[in-house]
């Protein structure tokens, strides 16, 4: 699940488990047993079946904080409903020679939701093509020249998610607002240059958008990456917006700037540093910055990220933990300029660019800052658990946090006014705990469950009756 972060690594947890964990020597391998969902493998052609099932079930109380008090509708905010999501695949790969071969994938993805989830919306879903794309690449030896050019539906990210990741649109008509399982953007024309470490590559991105919400935006992007070692990467990127329909917010009236995303130009830069390849085994440092601006309309925004963290491999359960903060410019109503971030698509789940499980739906990386104190534990083999407490505030007092978000009017010595935003900067603190069971290493279950307490910038709005926000979710994932 995208938002809970649980789907995205929990399958590949084992493999970071020391093999002393278990007591015992490891066994011979025994001859691995043939792929069942492997249709055709001759030499020249490789056909392979695929399969992902997800479902959930979830409920929540005190939905919103309260704050859908301000709107006009009467809205339920204790809810509960389920939803499904089956993509079924083949991904296949012609070998045109020794170190060359053609490749390619098709799906069809059906998303479900069952009841009313919490944007108050009733059994929605929809089947639709999730993949089709095609693609030539050379398969020489990691440390040698190679070459990668694909185009189609397709997912794509650049670093760990920060303003490239989440291609796909979910919610709404489509269904499955919680699970977010659609990631693959509707083109995804990509250029890659790889040699040892080092990567290069160029990408033209046109989200698969809502068609109730469709901003008509299309991406370039250029990065730059070298990685070395057990993990340590550093890398940047260019990415310009070539044409875009997506409105800005403002403080003040006229309250929305037309097309403010058209002719964005945002610069990237990020970085981990593994421990062991600096001799200090079980630490890491993560650091991303992210600059963007637009002549057309005065636009200079920014945000920042930085994480640090330890593995205690001597203690009993593996506890990993880190201290995360992260800081999305908002705009100052004081200025002339815009300053307000832009988080185009960004995603890759809790451990990256969801700050909550609830929080991630209310703020959503623009005029926000989050401190995240992260615990996993490894309890056994198969079973894992991870625990987060986020404290969230406002960057600029007065000025949006969402898109349109606790705009009303205003009473003052000078008259009606349009308020938005908040008058003080605290938004919310949350308490997040989630354990994930691996029932074979194609699937697990999970199960969830957050409280968000709003803080005094939510609770001292007029007209809301605060309430903490409480969620919990049961999780079913296959991956054949």
């Amino acid at each position: 699940m995208a938002r809970h972060a649980w789907l995205l690594p929990l399958l590949s947890c084992a493999a970071i488990i020391p093999a002393a964990y278990a007591g015992e020597p490891p066994a011979t391998p025994a001859a691995p047993a043939p792929d069942p969902l492997v249709i055709v493998d001759d030499g020249t052609w490789r056909v392979k079946a695929r399969l992902e099932a997800l479902a959930g079930g979830f409920g929540y109380a005190g939905t919103w904080y309260g704050l859908a008090a301000l709107g006009p509708a009467r809205f339920r905010e204790r809810r509960t409903w389920a939803e499904l999501w089956l993509e079924p695949g083949v991904d296949v790969v012609f070998r045109v020679g020794p170190a060359v071969e053609l490749y390619g994938g098709l799906s069809a993805g059906w998303s479900q939701t069952l009841g009313t989830d919490a944007f108050d919306q009733r059994n929605k879903g929809t089947l639709r093509i999730e993949n089709a794309f095609a693609g030539l690449r050379t398969t020489n030896p990691a440390d040698s020249l190679n070459i990668d050019l694909s185009t189609g539906r397709r997912d794509y990210g650049i670093g760990t998610g920060m303003l490239i990741w989440q291609g796909g649109g979910n919610g709404f008509e489509r269904g499955d607002g919680n699970l977010l399982p659609r990631t693959a953007w509707a083109n995804a024309t990509v250029a890659r240059v790889s040699v040892g470490g080092l990567k290069v590559e160029g990408a033209f991105l046109d989200p698969d958008e809502l068609s109730s919400n469709d901003t008509r935006t299309k991406l370039a992007t250029a990065v730059v990456e070298y990685g070395w070692g057990t993990g340590s990467r550093v890398g940047g990127a260019v990415i310009k917006v070539l044409q875009s329909r997506q409105v800005y917010p403002l403080p003040t009236l006229p309250l929305l700037i037309p097309d403010g995303r058209d002719g964005l130009r945002a610069w990237q830069v990020f970085g981990r540093l593994e421990g062991k390849d600096f001799g200090l085994p079980g630490g890491w440092i993560r650091a991303e910055y992210a600059r963007e601006d637009n002549d057309r309309i005065a636009m200079k925004a920014q945000a920042i990220y930085g994480e640090i963290g330890y593995r205690f491999t001597g203690l009993p359960f593996l506890p990993a933990l880190s201290y995360g903060y992260a800081s999305f410019s908002g705009d100052d109503p004081r200025t002339r300029g815009y300053e307000r971030f832009d988080p185009l698509y960004y995603g890759n789940g809790l451990d990256n660019w969801w700050f909550g499980a609830n929080g991630a739906y209310a703020f959503l990386n623009s005029n926000v800052r989050h401190h995240r104190l992260a615990l996993n534990l490894v309890l056994t083999e198969r079973d894992f658990f991870k625990a987060q407490y986020i404290l969230s505030y406002a960057d600029e007092l007065n000025s949006p946090i969402q898109f349109g978000q606790g705009a009303r009017p205003s009473f003052g010595s000078g008259g009606l006014t349009i308020a938005t935003g908040v008058q003080k900067r605290h938004l919310a603190s949350e308490l997040y705990g989630e354990w994930t069971h691996l029932w074979s290493p194609a699937i697990a279950t999970g199960v969830w469950a957050s409280a968000a307490r709003p803080g005094a910038g939510i609770s001292s709005l007029p007209g809301v009756n605060a309430k903490t926000w409480y969620g919990a979710g049961l999780l079913l994932s296959a991956r054949f």
